[in-house]
């Protein structure tokens, strides 16, 4: 069970102290000199709630972290033993179908060589003049199909095969090209923005990358005493 954390004199601290800043101006130089320790005193009661929150968050941290491992000791077995069937539902559907395939080649090789038989036979019975026997072998060699070999693996309730694909960049100046030539949309390249942001803040202004802009941002920075 987790400790009662006693806030409420913090809270008033808090909401004191947003209170005073909404009110606070700076119109003069003593008051400019006293946001200086007014933001000390933020600071100051900052650490206070670090003080008072932190350890009870590293508890807790360390607990879920320890749940978490234990968990992951648990569950691992399993999901090395599910990588493992899956393999062999995967081998044995990818052998099957070239098995398959295999035999639906041979069959519509078969059925290919006896139309092309077929055909020849008319031809020659047309060369003869028998118009008849001609034209029914033709017939014939036209109701010749292309057999279907159908897939005869059982199905598994619960059990499907998915098929996704990914795009892997083999060569990352020949896309920069594609992209310049307008033959591949710009989406396709992400701006490195840390890298960018470092040359930035080691350049300062003279960063000069066209298409890039420096942009300065100046902030407050306060510590407490």
């Amino acid at each position: 069970m987790s400790a009662v954390i006693q806030t409420d004199d913090i809270m008033v601290e808090s909401s004191t102290a947003l209170t005073a800043a909404q009110a606070f101006t700076i119109t003069t130089p003593e008051q400019f000199v006293e946001s200086g320790e007014r933001l000390k005193g933020l600071k100051a009661l900052s650490k206070k709630i670090d003080d008072t929150f932190d350890p009870h968050i590293k508890r807790a941290f360390d607990a879920h972290r320890s749940l978490v491992a234990e968990k992951r000791v648990h569950q691992n077995p399993l999901q090395t033993a599910e990588a493992l069937i899956k393999r062999q539902i995967l081998s044995y559907q990818q052998e099957q179908e070239r098995e398959r395939r295999e035999l639906e080649a041979k069959a519509q090789e078969a059925a290919r060589k006896e139309r092309e038989k077929l055909e020849a036979r008319a031809a020659k019975a047309a060369e003869k003049g028998q118009a008849e026997k001609a034209e029914a072998l033709q017939t014939t060699a036209a109701a010749v199909v292309m057999p279907i070999i159908a897939n005869t693996t059982p199905k598994i309730a619960g059990i499907s095969t998915r098929t996704s694909y990914r795009a892997e960049v083999v060569d990352k100046m020949e896309l920069v090209k594609a992209v310049a030539a307008g033959t591949v949309p710009l989406a396709a390249l992400d701006v490195n923005t840390a890298y960018l942001n470092g040359q930035a803040r080691l350049n300062k202004e003279s960063l000069a990358y066209p298409g890039v802009k420096v942009v300065q941002e100046t902030g407050i920075a306060s510590r407490s005493m």
